[in-house]
């Protein structure tokens, strides 16, 4: 049998359905590729994010309004803050003349409309003469405790303007002049200020000499505080391993400077880079090395030498073994069971073999 016939209508029916098949094929490869350039371009973003990029323009300054009305100090405030292009908003804060921060993620990155971030820090500006007021009156340590309700978590901070310039001149202007300043009493700054130390916690002051630095703290404390954002948390391996000397020639430098646990290592003393490397090696993270001295089925003698056959590469190419003097001190230094320990009496013994029986 002859094979039927397509007609031309039914072609051309076709051939359109075919050319339409194509160009949402085309369509959806074009959607595809500009929705993969978006999350490309999404992630981007956010890395830069998560590194502190946007940091300065993320910041927002929440400042009283009793700030700005103080005059002076509100002007050199307000253009201090428009040089450093950072973003402020004047408002009614819960406390008076106080300025508070908060995050805002940006647009390009938060996929729902998200809250701000509140940083837990408020600055409280002061003049001279209201601070002294306060502190006549004595209710500057009332006024600390209702901060310290309403901002719980919040590190305080009292910032004057002109403090002792304003004592200075009140004291000098009563001693030459005492009938027009009998009402002056020089008030116990240096006690109250003692008192934020020792009955408070979180909580000091900053004393500025006049508005210009007054305005020139308050915009690196925003800056610093956009930036501490992103840093990364200090732990006590990482605040201990810091302290360590890497010698400029260390050929594992970088990758030392890159590792905490190898940093670490580094920080016991009478600890080489070489030997360091030598227990990444064979122990790649702290956990793995802490594994095997807290298994009870091993004796403190086999701990002790656990790392002395490890080898190790010196500076002429030549493989040395880590002995037994560095295995021990590592093993006595991590298993040490008071902090306060100096590294020597730890190796010697001390505060160790009174818990630990071989």
């Amino acid at each position: 049998m002859k094979p039927k016939r397509i007609s031309k209508e039914e072609r051309l029916r076709l051939m359109e359905e075919k050319k339409q098949l194509k160009e949402q094929e085309k369509l959806l490869k074009a959607a595809s590729k500009a929705e993969a350039a978006e999350m490309k371009k999404y992630k981007k973003e956010m890395q830069k994010w998560e590194k502190g990029k946007y940091a300065l323009k993320s910041i927002i300054a929440e400042i009283d309004k009793k700030v700005v009305e103080l005059g002076s100090i509100g002007g050199h405030l307000l253009t201090r803050f428009a040089e450093k292009g950072l973003t402020y908003r004047i408002t009614s804060n819960p406390m008076e003349r106080t300025i508070v921060w908060t995050m805002v993620v940006p647009e390009e990155i938060s996929v729902i409309a998200s809250e701000p971030i509140e940083i837990s820090y408020v600055l409280i500006i002061y003049e001279a003469e209201e601070f002294c007021n306060l502190v006549m009156n004595e209710s500057f340590m009332d006024h600390v405790q209702s901060v310290q309700h309403r901002y719980p978590h919040h590190t305080v901070c009292y910032a004057t303007n002109r403090l002792m310039a304003y004592i200075n001149k009140r004291d000098q202007a009563q001693y030459k002049n005492p009938a027009n300043y009998a009402g002056w009493k020089r008030p116990a700054i240096e006690e109250v200020l003692a008192r934020l130390a020792t009955h408070f916690f979180k909580v000091h002051s900053r004393h500025c000499v006049d508005e210009a630095e007054l305005a020139e703290h308050v915009v690196g404390l925003t800056c610093s505080l956009a930036s501490c954002q992103f840093r990364k948390k200090l732990t006590r391996l990482s605040v201990n391993a810091n302290g360590s000397i890497i010698p400029k020639d260390c050929v594992d430098k970088n990758l030392i400077k890159k590792n905490l646990w190898l940093k670490a290592l580094v920080a016991i003393p009478k600890v080489q880079p070489r030997f360091a490397m030598a227990i990444w090696k064979e122990y790649p993270t702290m956990k793995s090395l802490l594994r095997v001295y807290m298994d009870p089925t091993k004796s403190v003698h086999e701990k002790e030498f656990l790392l002395k056959d490890l080898t190790t590469e010196s500076l002429l190419g030549d493989e040395r073994r880590l002995g037994e003097v560095c295995s021990k001190r590592i093993y006595r230094i991590l298993m040490a069971q008071c902090g306060n320990i100096k590294t020597d009496d730890v190796e010697n013994g001390a505060g160790f073999f009174t818990h630990h029986s071989t």
